[in-house]
Formats: structure tokens, sequence, C-alpha cells
């Protein structure tokens, strides 16, 4: 039996680690105007009544502000499109930051270039373009800010700030307390098919997570609902027909395949978060349901039936 939830004012490690895995998902899918929204929805929620979002009005447009920081005395520029070759990229920054100088500059002691590069490296392009106004203009700081910047601004939300965002998370208690019960919850939406007729599992190889790419918050996060992959494991064992998890597993491995071959690429915290949004279906909204749709998730990963093992992922 799965016992109820105590409603908590502070947030456990498991807590943390949901709402960075939903934010990191968020930050990677979202893209151009998206990408802004995001960005300016973070900076308002970790500075009420200070930071101040800009939008385009009319003729004027934004004048180069894409986000305004008072206290701080900073003026923020956001760079995330699809594709963007490296003299445009020069040219935009540059011509942002001129733009930002003749409308702000009397208002600004600190211009600050965000970007989603996803792992949070930026081209040697873009690194001497910054380098060389910041050279140029002594008196103004030319900052930038990417995944790391903006996780750690994410670190100082509040518990009701992240439940006002992205509704409640999976907590330690559920993950404790994940029965039977919740994994039947979990694996009757998905449609399966005939087991395959053989069933090879696979030891997970070392250096798997690394392998795949999958950051440091999606890898923790993973590493939580491997404590239940016993519990998966001995779940399946016990079921009425004998290859029910060859069927499951099956099936999530067909899912994997689609997104892995997805054009273009998917960065494999994307898939991460797509798999998990297609394993828990629309009700997907309880702790206890988070708990086990991970659960299921790390077991199968332990069985190398999703993401690629480690010995077969070849350096390019």
């Amino acid at each position: 039996m799965t016992s109820n939830l105590i409603t908590i004012n502070y947030m456990d490690r498991v807590q943390q680690l949901s709402y960075e895995k939903d934010f990191r998902i968020l930050f990677l899918e979202t893209k151009g105007d998206g990408f802004q929204h995001l960005f300016e929805k973070l900076l308002g929620k970790a500075h009420p009544n200070d930071f101040m979002a800009c939008r385009p009005w009319g003729k004027v447009g934004d004048r180069k502000n894409d986000g305004y920081l008072p206290s701080a005395r900073t003026l923020f520029q956001s760079y995330a499109p699809n594709e963007l070759t490296a003299a445009e990229a020069i040219k935009k920054i540059n011509e942002d930051f001129d733009g930002a100088k003749a409308h702000w500059e009397k208002y600004f002691d600190e211009w600050t270039f965000v970007h989603n590069a996803p792992d949070g490296r930026l081209g040697p392009h873009i690194i001497e373009a910054l380098a060389k106004l910041a050279q140029e203009n002594p008196k103004i700081k030319i900052g930038h800010c990417g995944w790391e910047e903006m996780l750690t601004t994410f670190r100082q939300l509040s518990l009701q700030d992240l439940e006002s965002w992205f509704g409640l998370s999976l907590t330690m208690e559920a993950n404790i307390n994940l029965g039977y019960s919740d994994l039947v919850a979990v694996l009757t939406h998905i449609s399966i098919a005939p087991a395959p007729a053989t069933s090879k599992v696979k030891d997970v190889s070392r250096g798997k997570i690394e392998a795949n790419l999958l950051s440091q918050v999606v890898a923790d996060f993973l590493k939580i609902g491997m404590q239940k992959s016993p519990l998966v494991m001995q779940f399946f064992e016990n079921w009425k027909s004998p290859v029910y998890g060859d069927q499951i597993a099956s099936a999530f491995k067909s899912q994997y395949v689609t997104l892995r071959d997805t054009t273009p690429a998917l960065h494999p915290d994307e898939i991460f978060g797509q798999l998990e949004s297609w394993a828990g279906g629309a009700v997907n909204t309880t702790p206890i349901h988070r708990a086990a749709v991970l659960a299921v998730m790390a077991y199968l990963f332990d069985k190398c039936e999703i993401f690629e093992d480690a010995q077969a992922v070849r350096p390019a």
C-alpha cells in the first residue's frame, strides 16, 4: 500500500534533482523566442520586483534589450538560434552590443551574452568576439550566461516557485514508498508488442551514462531511480505473464530508437525527457507516479534496453 504523502515546505535532495532535470530538458527544448521567454521567467522568479523583461514595441523594437536587472546594472541579450554561421553570430553580437550602447549605455555596467549551448561551451569565434568587445570597451564588463549559470540561478528558487512552474515533483518519500500497484498504474497504459523470440539481458557497461552524454543533472536523477530497479525486476518476475517484462522492454526500446533517430538529432537529455513523458502518460502528475516511471526507466537502462551500451558507442 502507498502511504499518503505529507506536504512539506522544504526541498529534499530528490525533489531538487527532479526539478533540475525538468529545467534541463526545458533548457534544451526551447529555441529562439522560446528560449528568451524561459530566461525571462527564470530571472523574473529569481529577482522579483527587480528584473525587467523587455518586449518589442512597434517600430521601436526592443532596442537591443532582452532583459534588464537594475540592481546589478546588467543588460542581457539572448541568443538561441537553431542554426547560425560563425560570421552571422559575430555580426549579430556586434550589432546588438552597439545597439545596446546607443540606447542604454548610461543604465548598465555589464552586458551579458545569454546562450543555449547544450554543454555550455562557446565556439572560438564567439569567445574571440566577446574578448574583442571587452578589450574595446574597458568600462563595460562583458559577461556570458549559459547552462551552468542559469542552473545556479535556478537553484535559488523556492519550492513554491518551482511547484508553480513545474507542478509536483518526485520526492524522497514517494521513492521510498513505491510499490507494485504504482508500477501497474504506469505500465498498463503502454501498448505492448508480442514478446521478442529471444531476450538477451546485457550487463551494464561501466561508463554507460558518460558514453551516452547524459548531463550530470539527468545522470544524478537517473541514479535515484536505480535504487528501485530491484523492485521492478521482482515485479516482472512475479507477474502472471512471464513474458510481460520482455514486452514492456520491447515497447520502450522501440520508442527509444524512434527518438534516437529523430532528425534533427535530439540531445540525450531531451530523449530522456521525452521517453519519460511517453512512459508517464497524461496522468504523470503525482510524486508516486513519477517515482514509478523513473524506476521502470532506470531498470531498463540497467538492462541496456534503452540508451546505448558503452561498448557500442564509438568515438566520432
